[in-house]
């Protein structure tokens, strides 16, 4: 291909990749700035909307759970937790071993609460050009997830929530 062989373009490609600190996503070692989130990557360097990101919580997730009135019960697992979109309110996705839950930002009100048991179907929805989302219909109600971090965000959760095929 144009000059080098197929195996060298290969080895660049997937030799020389660095995990974007912001959004964890994966993107070309010699990147200065990530394709996903806009990081920019080097010490000290200090782009026009640096100033808008906060850093990030040191926290540790149960005890926010806790401090939002919904602590994990013993034996109870997180298998994802986000920042995503449940209809017109933004907010945290949280889906354990036993519940999916869904926080009003910071915390402030619990919007969705379902065990597990609860949830009677998951489903992608959306087109590529107006952003993909997911539906989950619960006992009481249908709601619709969407402005996930990444595509590979959104998937992981369809992947959490899907049952096990045989």
């Amino acid at each position: 291909m144009h000059g080098r062989p197929a195996c060298a373009i290969i080895a660049a490609v997937d030799g020389d990749l660095k995990r974007c600190p912001d959004c964890a996503e994966q993107v070309q070692g010699q990147a200065r700035v990530c394709r996903f989130c806009g990081f920019r990557f080097g010490a000290g360097s200090v782009g026009p909307f640096d100033f808008l990101r906060r850093p990030r919580s040191t926290v540790p997730l149960p005890s926010l759970l806790a401090e939002w009135g919904s602590a994990l019960a013993q034996g109870e697992d997180v298998a994802f937790f986000a920042y995503c979109r449940l209809g017109a309110d933004d907010g945290y996705l949280l889906v354990t071993t036993a519940r999916i839950a869904f926080f009003g930002s910071r915390g402030a009100a619990r919007l969705l609460d379902w065990t597990l048991a609860e949830l009677r179907g998951v489903e992608q929805i959306g087109r590529p050009w107006r952003g993909r989302g997911i539906e989950l219909r619960g006992p009481d109600r249908r709601v619709s997830l969407r402005r996930f971090g990444s595509r590979r965000q959104r998937e992981r959760l369809a992947a959490v929530l899907s049952p096990p095929t045989c």
